[in-house]
């Protein structure tokens, strides 16, 4: 349909003009995709600095139903990789009553500080990990409640400052 309004003036059509009930619509995955129809979920949450030993825990709580899709850590201070001293990260669904342990990051050296198999943390710089491949893992509700945990393993050469975890999720 042409636009009929003077230059300058903006377009409206008249079919979707508010108030406006639209009949016989379908909206399937590729049209919710390519529209602006929320197709996911972010939570991010920044921790307390990861300590030279022990576990640092952070929570998130799950904002929707949905899956897992990828898992990013960022923390102000650089850690060298090491084989005796060095950080392990993983997420645990611990769901809504706080007892689940569907572990979401895969238990391998890939999410570690390791120098066999790991990666040493670059300052100021985002690192994805590695989700679990097992994809019923993977799956929330809404209101899980997800630990996050870098443990540390010997002790570490410095602490991690402002540690940021930020998790997207696909909206089930």
């Amino acid at each position: 349909m042409p636009n009929t309004k003077a230059v300058g003036v903006a377009f409206s059509d008249p079919e979707l003009t508010s108030g406006t009930t639209i009949t016989g619509a379908t909206i399937d995955s590729t049209t919710k995709v390519l529209s602006n129809i929320p197709s996911g979920q972010t939570a991010s949450q920044q921790g307390a600095t990861i300590a030279t030993t022990g576990n640092s825990d952070v929570f998130i709580i799950a904002p929707a139903a949905g899956t897992l899709t990828s898992a990013v850590f960022s923390g102000v201070d650089a850690l060298a990789a090491s084989n005796t001293d060095y950080v392990t990260f993983s997420i645990t669904n611990l769901g809504t009553s706080g007892s689940g342990t569907a572990a979401m990051l895969a238990a391998t050296d890939a999410n570690t500080t390791k120098s066999t198999g790991g990666t040493a943390l670059t300052a100021n710089a985002a690192r994805t990990l590695t989700l679990n491949g097992t994809a019923a893992n993977l799956v929330v509700a809404a209101g899980d409640r997800l630990r996050i945990r870098a443990a540390a393993t010997g002790t570490l050469a410095n602490s991690v400052t402002f540690p940021v975890y930020r998790l997207n999720f696909s909206v089930a």
